[in-house]
């Protein structure tokens, strides 16, 4: 698709997702960071999502959409990998009984 015909985007695009795996992946990401302890589980399902959702806009890359996808994508895996790796710090304390 040529820059011609590509669709313009609307602020409504930053709303309503293009790619429904990137905007979950996004909001996975940042809840396993704010609710420390679910990060042990949302962590790792934020970081397949936005994997998936890598794949899945490298076959849509020219939609109107791709920008903002790809940015939620790297947003839900770098929090998706904050969260994890602080989920398991926080279960490990929690579990050798120094946090309390």
């Amino acid at each position: 698709m040529s820059q011609a015909n590509r669709p313009t985007a609307s602020p409504l695009d930053a709303i309503i997702p293009t790619n429904p795996l990137a905007a979950l992946s996004c909001y996975a990401g940042i809840f396993s960071i704010l609710c420390c302890f679910l990060g042990v589980l949302l962590g790792p399902t934020a970081i397949v999502l936005g994997v998936l959702g890598l794949k899945k806009w490298n076959v849509q890359e020219s939609s109107y959409g791709a920008t903002t996808s790809k940015i939620r994508i790297w947003i839900g895996i770098i929090t998706g990998s904050i969260g994890t790796i602080t989920g398991l710090i926080a279960l490990i304390l929690l579990l050798t009984g120094q946090l309390k």
